[in-house]
């Protein structure tokens, strides 16, 4: 649903992982994380999942980091990153505060469930 908070996190998230990339390796990863970001919108019935979705977005975004790290070690990839090499980052404090906000929808419910 388009008038939640976490699903504005999650669609800039999935926007940030496909604005740019910089080698074929890092791409499938950043691909991979944004692809899991727009179908984490997509099911918000399910709220547990989505939490789930989330936290495994937030590690493939940290992957990103360690597989470019292994790069830069066997030469692969230029030392000098372009500011550009921040946006994972930023999409995984995003998700993480998607994830935050979910979790809070689901309290929310299930408070709402007990006093019924």
């Amino acid at each position: 649903m388009i008038q939640r908070k976490q699903t504005l996190f999650l669609l800039v998230a999935a926007i940030l992982g496909l604005v740019f990339w910089l080698s074929w390796p890092l791409f499938v990863i950043q691909a991979l994380a944004s692809a899991l970001s727009l179908y984490t919108i997509f099911i918000y019935k399910k709220r547990p999942l989505q939490a789930k979705l989330c936290l495994v977005t937030i590690l493939i975004h940290f992957a990103w980091y360690i597989a470019l790290a292994v790069l830069i070690h066997q030469g692969k990839a230029n030392q000098n990153l372009p500011i550009v090499a921040c946006f994972p980052l930023i999409a995984a404090i995003l998700c993480f505060m998607a994830r935050k906000a979910i979790l809070a929808d689901e309290r929310l419910v299930r408070a709402a469930d007990r006093i019924r």
